[in-house]
């Protein structure tokens, strides 16, 4: 096979990891599409090493083996391939340069020297992980980071796109297509994931693989194991003549035509190179590491290994304290004596159903925003601080906007890490995610006499009743064992700005007890009810 062939292969196969990843976020109901994007999901790569930390025995969870294998054979294709962000950004890339004046269209070769930043972010990275963080996986794994995006971004896109369509057929009384529900993600997570956009849309149009090359932990993994690989790409003394077309299409910069090397490490196997050189000046083969041509870049920073060493050490002192960053509580008071002001105080966040527990959820979750995008009712969101710095971005439910669905299991499809477990409907609605407090004196039955009542109409396990309470009024009861934390109670309780019922969540999910029969309201009591 012709050697520039390899580059259309490539554009391909990133085009169908691209496509199939981004309809999973889209939720785009096509059971092909869909079966595909799950099978291509297992092979991003630290998703896909999470996934087999929650589940070890769980065939599918060994997709990150397939990645490592991958590279070692033929470098870092994952980087040009099968990373959605990577064929983001080379569309950025290849979209910037045609506003570019040619000169400025053409990369460079840069010295390895210069990428000591990509093994120090490497490092803390691991280090933070193995101190129970996912904080810095969480802001700079490119899979996390298309999720944000997409989730952010592209996913509401479509929704206005899609009904603007069906709106538009709909006057002539064509009606194909159904309207989408509009969901918005808080502002202060919009802002967060609309700064790691520009960023990466900045450095893609700057330099290429730039972001791949110096923050990515991912790329800088892959390259370690890449250096190994057992085909790589090499220049043919004869054949080549210098002048510096491989270069100028090398979106990564690691081809130096002067000395005939290439940095391995930061090569992503674009292939590129092969379809710009007109005199067959490089090959891709496999040669003996030993081999002199071989020579990489990356040799002449050995005398700098200490440097690396001192700063890893430096900046570890400093990271040890990151976890200890939790979430402070501070006391708040109520100010009027009206429904709605006593404050919650100090509530837990609610993990999704099949997390198991908030420690877990933390420790596996990557912040990709996979369940976020699936949950038909919208009420997991971003939680941005709510589980301190080391759960940085990582979703909750947020009853205030919504609640989860009694019937429903779509989160636990989906998580591609198992910080979310698959569940049954059966098994799911008897999970507790939280308990409902009730708060009597912010009630308005308490404050102004008068029924309501919405929180027990809407509650499916029981477990909020309403209860004689004075002048012939109802008041609220909560029985935590029967309460599975579902929100529906706080999502339609009336009070602002403070629900007088609300959910706090549990540090591990328990199993909540189903009401008997027996226990539930007697029908000669259904003419006493509020409603």
């Amino acid at each position: 096979m012709k050697l520039y062939h390899l580059k259309k292969i490539r554009i391909v196969v990133s085009l169908v990891f691209f496509a199939a990843l981004l309809f999973l976020f889209l939720n785009i109901e096509l059971p092909f599409l869909k079966q595909t994007g799950n099978v291509l999901l297992h092979l991003q790569l630290f998703p896909s090493i999470l996934h087999f930390l929650a589940l070890f025995f769980t065939i599918s969870a060994l997709g990150f083996i397939l990645v490592i294998l991958l590279t070692l054979l033929f470098g870092r294709v994952y980087c040009s391939s099968i990373c959605p962000l990577g064929t983001l950004m080379d569309m950025v890339s290849a979209l910037a340069r045609q506003f570019k004046k040619k000169k400025r269209r053409r990369f460079h070769f840069t010295s390895s020297r210069k990428r000591i930043l990509r093994y120090s972010i490497l490092g803390a990275t691991v280090l933070l992980w193995a101190g129970g963080s996912l904080f810095l996986l969480n802001l700079l794994d490119p899979y996390s980071n298309f999720g944000k995006i997409s989730t952010s971004f592209l996913q509401p896109t479509y929704v206005w796109l899609q009904n603007t369509l069906v709106f538009t057929l709909e006057r002539f009384e064509i009606y194909a297509f159904r309207p989408m529900s509009v969901h918005t993600l808080p502002w202060d997570v919009l802002l967060v994931s609309l700064a790691i956009l520009l960023v990466i849309v900045t450095m893609a149009a700057w330099r290429g693989r730039l972001f791949c090359n110096t923050i990515c932990p991912a790329g800088s993994l892959l390259g370690l194991i890449a250096s190994k690989a057992y085909y790589r790409i090499g220049f043919t003394e004869e054949a080549c003549t210098m002048c510096k077309k491989c270069e100028w299409v090398c979106k990564a910069e690691c081809l130096d035509s002067k000395s005939k090397t290439v940095d391995k490490s930061r090569c992503v196997s674009c292939f590129n190179c092969f379809s710009s050189c007109p005199n067959q000046g490089l090959y891709y083969t496999h040669i003996p590491l030993t081999a002199k041509a071989q020579k990489s870049p990356q040799s002449a920073a050995n005398p700098h290994n200490t440097e690396k060493r001192n700063f890893l050490l430096t900046l570890t002192a400093g990271l040890l304290s990151i976890p200890l960053l939790k979430r402070k509580a501070f006391p708040q008071y109520a100010d009027e004596q009206r429904p709605g002001m006593v404050p919650h105080g100090d509530r837990r966040p609610v993990t999704p159903p099949g997390s198991l527990s908030h420690e877990n959820f933390n420790n596996q979750c990557i912040a990709c925003y996979r369940c976020v995008g699936a949950c038909p009712t919208k009420v997991i969101v971003p939680a941005f601080f709510d589980f301190g710095l080391e759960g940085f971005m990582q979703p909750k439910l947020d009853f205030e906007k919504s609640f989860c669905n009694f019937d429903c299991v779509e989160c636990t499809k989906v998580c591609p890490t198992g910080a979310i477990r698959k569940q049954t409907i059966e098994e799911k609605q008897q999970i507790r995610i939280g308990v409902a407090r009730f708060l009597s004196e912010s009630c308005i039955v308490t404050v102004d006499r008068t029924d309501c009542g919405a929180c027990s109409e809407h509650c499916p396990t029981k477990a909020v009743q309403m209860v004689p309470y004075r002048d012939g009024l109802f008041i609220p009861q909560v029985t935590p064992h029967y309460c599975v934390g579902c929100g529906a109670c706080e999502y339609a309780c009336p009070t602002t700005p403070y629900k007088a019922i609300y959910v706090s969540g549990v540090s591990k999910h328990e199993t909540a007890r189903v009401i008997d029969d027996t226990e539930g309201p007697r029908e000669d009591d259904a003419d006493d009810f509020p409603f």
